[in-house]
């Protein structure tokens, strides 16, 4: 069972607040590195699954999926598909299919899980969202945040940017409440 501290418990009770309002939106969750937002990430996740609504986990680069992997697993399970470039194309299309058949509800991937056919989106969770990577360099060019809100805004779903530097972009706009 996960245990929150106070802070994290006041973050994932305000978060959850918002995934619940039925309105898509974008939230950021600050805190340093080591502060526990990974555990938040995963109670988010617990509840939205026991909603029924899917959730979707990006990070930056190929180098944290291992890591995050282990997390998640270790709570979800079979529940969990992984997607990004560094798989071959046979484990790719496999973990494509048990997405669109509904055999997991949980995605965790670099930049082009976003698009991954997750039905009952309820969350998407962008971890690290300062970092460059999350821009596509080659053609079509796109920026993973962009899109993430777009499948946000289809879905009634909320977009939760975590960092422990946001942007300046992103920060402006939590402080203008936007």
């Amino acid at each position: 069972e996960i245990r929150l501290n106070d802070e994290q418990q006041r973050a994932y009770e305000a978060v959850l607040a918002q995934t619940r309002s039925g309105c898509p939106g974008v939230t950021l969750l600050q805190g340093v590195t080591g502060s526990g937002k990974t555990l938040v990430y995963i109670r988010l996740a617990q509840t939205l699954l026991a909603e029924g609504r899917s959730v979707m986990i990006l990070v930056p680069e190929i180098a944290l999926t291992p890591q995050m992997m282990a997390r998640f697993s270790a709570y979800f399970g079979d529940e969990v598909a992984l997607l990004h470039s560094g798989l071959r194309l046979t484990e790719r299309y496999d973990q494509w299919k048990r997405i669109r058949r509904g055999d997991v509800r949980v995605v965790l991937g670099t930049r082009s899980a976003v698009f991954a056919p997750l039905p009952d989106l309820g969350l998407i969770i962008m971890d690290e969202e300062q970092e460059p990577t999350y821009c596509s360099e080659n053609p079509p060019r796109y920026h993973t945040r962009d899109v993430a809100q777009f499948r946000c805004a289809q879905s009634g779903a909320l977009l939760l940017l975590g960092s422990a530097t946001p942007t300046v972009e992103t920060m402006y706009y939590a402080r203008e409440g936007r």
